[in-house]
This record gives structure tokens, sequence and C-alpha cells, in this order.
């Protein structure tokens, strides 16, 4: 059986590390990571785990390095992601997204006519949850249903052996405790973007990267199809609840932030928001299981977790 290799980029956010995780887990032993510093120390933390045979260098801004690192990585199958929220506040539009994701495929699609030794076979794109069916206002997700398009309209081809797939998360549970944006898990609270009584459904990245692995490690079964992803769904008080019984600690859940502010000053969340608590994701969480049987649900998930954003450990109930 021919090895192949993985090309994973992004490696060093909370998706791309859950794509190799679930490669290595099945047996992967050729993958290469990317990272815009491959001297970071979570960039070297990659080279510790079994199968990772290199960290290269690769900027979404910088299409010449995404080139650079396809061919030095000889990989036969590409993993890669946009991020709308990474984008300069003045340039974030969903064109800028789509025009990132552009450069990668193009950069695939010029990897494979410049070297007959190098033949892509297959690439999978993470996007969101109904890119393309979503309000117009959520720029963010058209941005991914436009690089979704374009990687369509350049590999279905006469001339373009690479086949893809896309797949489709919803919104991540790892938004419960992002410090990064504003919104640790903070003992005794729980802070998301919904009114209480909403329901949302809900993935965990490590989710993601296991329905990831399914798409690339089978291309044949997978080429051409879009898989929307869910693991589970709740309120934010069903949320809450879960937090409470799994931490031992009785919770109360908050607003991450008002809606009259979020209306003001990021239209783009406040009708992804709207939407979600409306119409919402039409993923099937019991399709989606038949792809990642063990999909965490909220509690799944925060047993997962274990601890505080502080690093307190949770005290079974």
């Amino acid at each position: 059986m021919t090895t192949q290799t993985y090309l994973v980029f992004s490696a060093t956010g909370r998706q791309g590390r859950a794509v190799i995780n679930a490669l290595v887990s099945k047996g992967e032993t050729s993958i290469v990571a990317t990272s815009r510093n491959p001297e970071s120390t979570s960039s070297q933390a990659l080279l510790k785990i079994d199968g990772v045979t290199k960290v290269i260098k690769a900027d979404y801004n910088a299409p010449d390095s995404i080139y650079a690192a396809i061919k030095e990585s000889q990989a036969t199958r590409i993993w890669f992601t946009t991020d709308f929220w990474s984008i300069p506040w003045l340039s974030r539009t969903r064109e800028t997204e789509t025009k990132l994701g552009s450069c990668v495929i193009d950069a695939i699609v010029k990897a494979n006519q410049a070297d007959e030794c190098q033949t892509i076979e297959h690439v999978v794109y993470s996007s969101v949850g109904d890119a393309d069916n979503a309000p117009k206002e959520v720029g963010h997700f058209w941005g991914k249903a436009g690089v979704e398009k374009y990687m369509a309209s350049q590999f279905d081809t006469d001339d373009c052996t690479t086949t893809w797939s896309v797949i489709r998360p919803v919104a991540f549970f790892e938004n419960l405790d992002d410090a990064a944006n504003f919104n640790p898990l903070t003992k005794g609270t729980l802070k998301f973007l919904t009114y209480p009584d909403k329901k949302s459904k809900f993935i965990a990245c490590e989710d993601i990267g296991k329905g990831s692995a399914v798409l690339l490690t089978d291309p044949k079964e997978y080429a051409g199809k879009i898989i929307e992803a869910a693991g589970a769904e709740h309120t934010a008080l069903e949320l809450t609840a879960a937090l409470s019984d799994v931490s031992g600690t009785v919770c109360n859940y908050a607003m991450a932030m008002p809606r009259f502010v979020m209306w003001l000053l990021m239209g783009d969340l406040f009708h992804m928001i709207t939407w979600m608590e409306t119409d919402g994701y039409s993923a099937s969480i019991e399709e989606f299981k038949k792809l990642v049987p063990d999909a965490q649900d909220a509690r799944a998930f925060f047993e997962s977790k274990g601890q505080w954003a502080n690093g307190e450990k949770f005290v079974s109930s």
C-alpha cells in the first residue's frame, strides 16, 4: 500500500491540531504541518507527535510560501481552512477571505502542473455550516462559500485529477472557553452569545478533526461531497446545566455581549446569531454521527475539558 503524505495548513490552530491528532489515530505516519512561525513553541510541539515529520512555513498572505510548502512537503493530500476573524479589521470582508482560500487552491493547481513527481490526489476544506444558506449579511459564511465555489471550479475540470471534499462545522464548543476573544470559562459562569432558551448546534474541534480525517483518508467515498457537521444541539441553559453537573459547581448563564452592542459594533456576528436562533444550522446530528459516531455533546465536551480556564480542575459532582 502506498504511503500518503498529508499536508495540514494552519496546524497550530484548534482545527489543524485536531486534524493531525485524528490522522495519527488512524495510523497515518507521514504528516507535514504548516505554521507562520515554525520556530514557535506551539509549532515545535507538533514535532513531538508521532507521525508529524516536519513543520514548514506558510502564510496565506504570502502566496509564494503556500506553493513552497506544498512542494517541500511532497504532499498527496491536503487539508486547509480560512479564518475570517484573523483578517485585519479594515480589510475584513467576504471577498478577502475568499481570496485567501483561493491562493491555496491556486498553489495546489500550480504544484500539480509543475511537477510530474507530485500528484495531489485530494483536498479537504473546512468551511462553515450552511455557508451558502445564511443571510447575505453574514460575510464570514459567504467568504467561505466563495472558497468552496472556487475550489470546485478549479478541480472539476477535464485536465485536473485532484478531487475535493468540504466539511462544514457549526458553532464550536470551544467558543465557550475562548480567552483570546475575551470569553474564558470562569468558575461558576458560562457565557455565550445566544438568548438563554434558544437552541443552537455545536461541534467540538476534536470531532471536526475526526470528520476531516475520514474525508482525507477515503477520497473515493467522499470526493465532491459537502458534509454538514454537528455533534449536538443545546440551549444555553442546557449547556450551563451540563457544566454545573460535570464541574461540581453551580453555574449561571450570562450573555457574553449585549445584543445591542453586537448590532452596533459587530454586524456580521449579530446577523449570524439572530439567524442561529431562528432558521439555524441545517446539519443533521444523526447523519454526522455516521461519520463520527462518538461526536461529543455538551456533557462529553466538558468532561474532556476537565478544568476552568485558570487551570483549576473540575470537582465531580
